[in-house]
């Protein structure tokens, strides 16, 4: 794999208390987050080969959002493995997965944390925050939560 494109979901809503954390939904605010993310990767034509998401509703509801302003065609996988994991199995994950470019979609705080093992940088990644790693150099390329409107 050469690049890793990291993204937390986007602001998800904690109205109903009968609801599993797995199937919290995106709020308002998480719905123009990734509806910005949407436009932002459109506008930058990034190159991404496969997509795999958490299966959690709001990291699912952050793909499709994304998916209405970005022209995507390739493959798209969904792991429950991605839920409440560790650094390891996401660095497993990414390890083997059979992509150029690849954008993992999932939760903090292991996403913030594998950004941080892959770069060496101490990064916070609040919602919908993007990070571009160069995987061979280690390097951080974007580091962005694009504005909403």
């Amino acid at each position: 794999m050469k690049k890793l494109y990291l993204l937390r979901h986007a602001k998800s809503s904690w109205d109903n208390p009968m609801l599993r954390d797995y199937d919290r939904p995106l709020n308002a605010r998480g719905k123009r987050q990734a509806n910005a993310m949407g436009r932002f990767f459109q506008e930058k034509a990034f190159k991404i080969d496969g997509i795999i998401c958490s299966g959690a509703a709001r990291t699912r509801q952050t793909l499709d959002l994304i998916l209405e302003f970005y022209d995507y065609r390739g493959e798209i996988e969904y792991s429950d493995e991605i839920y409440a994991s560790t650094v390891s199995v996401l660095k497993e994950i990414v390890l083997h997965a059979k992509y150029d470019s690849l954008l993992l979609i999932g939760h903090n705080p292991e996403i913030e944390a594998l950004a941080g093992c892959l770069t060496d940088l101490d990064l916070i990644m609040p919602t919908c925050q993007l990070a571009v790693i160069d995987i061979k150099k280690r390097n951080l390329e974007i580091f962005i939560r694009p504005e909403n409107p």
